[in-house]
């Protein structure tokens, strides 16, 4: 039996290519006579930079940028063997993960250093931009990316602002930089999420409590939003694009300031590593990601596997799986498992997680 192993990263435990191994493992260790072939995979958040190194031999780039909260930190990009596209994770600037829990404000984070990492691929010669917009500490709807690269955002005395989610609010005016350098660079999204912009399934009110806004900043940041495409002179409808929430607004941002295009972050990522190829030699896939929910189906990893999958039967392994049969079913997987095999605390889950893999792909393996 051929056996495609392709999974995403499992936050704060593991990475693509190591979740991969661990069920690999597991696998062989049920049955040595399988055929299998690893295949890491993103779908624009987190870790994506190593799974396109790992697919695609890219050049790493290191620069130094700003933090979520401005402090210098380090972070890379990837470019292409011409040199022509630059692959940037905005998780490596402005991402959840270079905060402590008691740091996350999403009113005092901003997206500047990710639009630092722009304006150096930029100078590197780059004319294609494709950014993975998962995993942001922020709620600034870009304005920190549009400040790194020349935009100004002025209260109603004139003042510039700090561009960070607590400040949209107050923006009276937008000054815009010279717009010819942009000419002929091309910026493909890549996101997660179909969540619009505004109202209950937007970026505030669905995303921007896990990133440490309570209920007072949530409506601040909402109400900011809105200010926001007032004093932008934004039709209504551009904030209703599906994706125009992601990354707390980013993705808004992104299409609003450098007329990007939004697209699927598992769809273009499959197409960049040539998954489709895999899938044809296959006769098994195993996915897996950190979490398994009623989100799963809205663009993740898991539900885009499945959909390029068609007829090939998709096993998914995650840590939490609090999805019900119907969503399992709705999905199109054979099975789905969680690898948590016993109450443990979060930190017990995560030390365990390349063990608690092997332990079951190797259930898996034997049933197959």
């Amino acid at each position: 039996m051929n056996i495609l192993i392709a999974c995403d990263s499992f936050k704060d435990a593991l990475d693509a290519t190591a979740v991969c191994l661990a069920i690999e493992k597991g696998l062989l260790l049920a049955n040595p006579a399988f055929q299998t072939r690893i295949f890491p995979l993103a779908d624009g958040g987190e870790g994506l930079s190593d799974v396109l190194n790992y697919h695609l031999g890219l050049t790493k780039i290191e620069v130094e940028v700003q933090d979520p909260l401005s402090r210098k930190t380090k972070a890379s990009y990837s470019l292409s063997h011409d040199q022509q596209t630059a692959f940037i994770e905005m998780a490596q600037a402005a991402g959840l993960q270079l905060l402590q829990n008691e740091e996350r404000n999403p009113l005092k984070t901003s997206t500047f250093g990710v639009g630092e990492m722009v304006n150096h691929a930029i100078q590197c010669g780059a004319k294609r931009i494709v950014l993975g917009i998962g995993g942001s500490a922020t709620n600034d709807l870009g304005i920190g990316m549009a400040a790194a690269l020349g935009w100004q955002f002025l209260d109603e005395g004139k003042n510039e602002l700090s561009p960070i989610g607590g400040n949209l609010g107050k923006i009276r005016s937008i000054v815009n930089p010279d717009l010819a350098k942009y000419e002929g660079i091309t910026f493909d999204v890549m996101s997660d999420v179909k969540n619009p912009l505004l109202g209950p399934n937007g970026a505030a009110q669905v995303y921007s409590r896990q990133k440490g806004a309570d209920d007072a900043a949530i409506f601040q940041l909402e109400k900011g939003a809105q200010n926001l495409l007032q004093a932008a002179k934004v039709p209504a409808e551009k904030a209703q694009i599906p994706g125009a929430g992601a990354a707390g607004g980013l993705g808004f941002g992104l299409v609003h300031f450098l007329n990007a295009s939004l697209k699927s972050g598992i769809d273009t990522v499959m197409d960049l590593t040539h998954f489709d190829q895999q899938v044809a030699w296959a006769d098994l896939i195993i996915t897996g990601e950190g979490r398994l929910d009623s989100q799963t189906v809205h663009g993740k990893l898991i539900a885009g596997i499945v959909n390029r999958a068609k007829l090939k039967p998709a096993i998914a392994l995650c840590g939490a799986l609090d999805a019900s049969p119907q969503t399992l079913k709705d999905l199109g997987l054979k099975a789905a498992f969680s690898i948590t095999p016993k109450p443990c605390s979060l930190a017990e889950a995560l030390a365990a997680t390349a063990e608690n893999l092997e332990k079951v792909a190797f259930s898996v393996g034997r049933l197959i």
